[in-house]
């Protein structure tokens, strides 16, 4: 499962890229669902707010969460993700009776 880190008006660390790394490979157990994400993180003045886009078999999930703290807003936004995919992942497993 591939994904895109765009970052606007602000550096990423290596403890912020790590991070990222991980909730990735917590998110892999649903890459039979995913095709792509892409991560925004939007460092306007003192916030730090993230976007995450996915996309999926027939459909998208997007999750957005504002702060101040980039780890915080990041963890947020996955914690978002993961409960719409696992939403949708139930929907379509107990729909097809797989």
């Amino acid at each position: 499962m591939d994904y895109k880190l765009i970052t606007r008006h602000f550096e990423s660390s290596d403890e912020l890229e790590s991070l990222i790394s991980k909730k990735m490979n917590k998110l892999a157990r649903f890459s039979k669902w995913i095709k792509h994400v892409e991560i925004i993180i939007d460092g306007e003045g003192n916030r730090r707010d993230a976007e995450i886009n996915v996309s999926m078999n027939h459909k998208k999930i997007n999750a957005k969460a504002k702060g101040e703290d980039a780890f915080k807003t990041l963890a947020e936004a996955f914690n978002k993700v993961e409960r719409q995919v696992k939403k949708f992942e139930e929907k379509v497993t107990n729909h097809h009776g797989r």
